[in-house]
């Protein structure tokens, strides 16, 4: 009898390590990507004032924009099943219909990979535009995936 009991509150101790262990990594999970959204975040702030002529550092549009492009490449399996729940403002929808997550991720993918092209060809005008497109595939998938 004593046995039996020292096995199951060594199998719940067990347990328990586990589930802690898996809530510590899920909440990892969580908070990396929500430091690479606000890295994403203040790229594209920093191009704003690059393009909006307040900064005027004409050497930085490039790193910039390649920063950009390099935490959107990052975007899609930032969200990896087990990461839906903790402190976190993603919704569950991203879980539940990931391809049209995955495709609003790819927007933004395509968008800065089209900026550092027009930056490395010197076309600073055109990355105005393409900052407005960036900002509006933001907008498409947080107002259906993230919590205001």
């Amino acid at each position: 009898m004593k046995h039996s009991f020292l096995v199951v509150v060594f199998c719940c101790s067990i347990f328990y390590s586990f589930t802690a262990f898996s809530q510590d990594d899920a909440d990892d999970v969580i908070k990396y990507r929500q430091n690479m959204m606000k890295t994403i975040s203040m790229h594209y702030k920093s191009l704003k004032l690059l393009s909006a002529g307040r900064i005027t550092q004409p050497d930085q549009w490039l790193p910039q924009a390649q920063g950009l492009n390099n935490m959107a490449k990052m975007t899609t399996t930032a969200f990896p099943e087990e990461s839906d729940f903790g402190e976190t403002d993603a919704k569950e929808s991203i879980w539940e219909n990931k391809p049209d997550f995955n495709k609003k991720a790819e927007a933004l993918l395509k968008f800065s990979g089209k900026l550092v092209s027009v930056i490395e060809q010197g076309k600073q005008q055109q990355a105005a535009e393409l900052l407005r497109e960036i900002s509006q595939s933001c907008k498409n998938c947080h107002k259906k995936y993230r919590e205001k």
